[in-house]
């Protein structure tokens, strides 16, 4: 079971929309009921990673973090999507 934790400034609303977007491109590439996904205040983040495949922020990531970090931002925005998406998938394939 892979574990995706997504962290924005609070923890809730931001990160729920980009939690929607990973869950559909995790299903849609293979990834379906291989996965969970945690919700968190980027300054919960470096200790919620500690045990993690990925962290998705749609903030700087924390500095010390021992898992993998995929900007969140272009999850909102649409710019520089399909690289995000394509660097989220690579990451969960290591």
């Amino acid at each position: 079971m892979k574990k995706i934790v997504l962290a924005c400034g609070a923890g809730v609303a931001t990160s729920a929309v980009v939690a929607q977007k990973i869950s559909a491109l995790l299903d849609t590439n293979g990834y379906a009921d291989s996965y969970e996904i945690i919700q968190c205040p980027v300054g919960e983040a470096k200790d919620t990673c500690a045990d993690a495949d990925l962290l998705i922020a749609t903030t700087v990531a924390p500095e010390g973090l021992t898992c993998p970090y995929v900007n969140g931002v272009p999850f909102l925005t649409g710019i520089g999507r399909p690289a995000a998406e394509q660097e989220v998938l690579e990451a969960l394939k290591a």
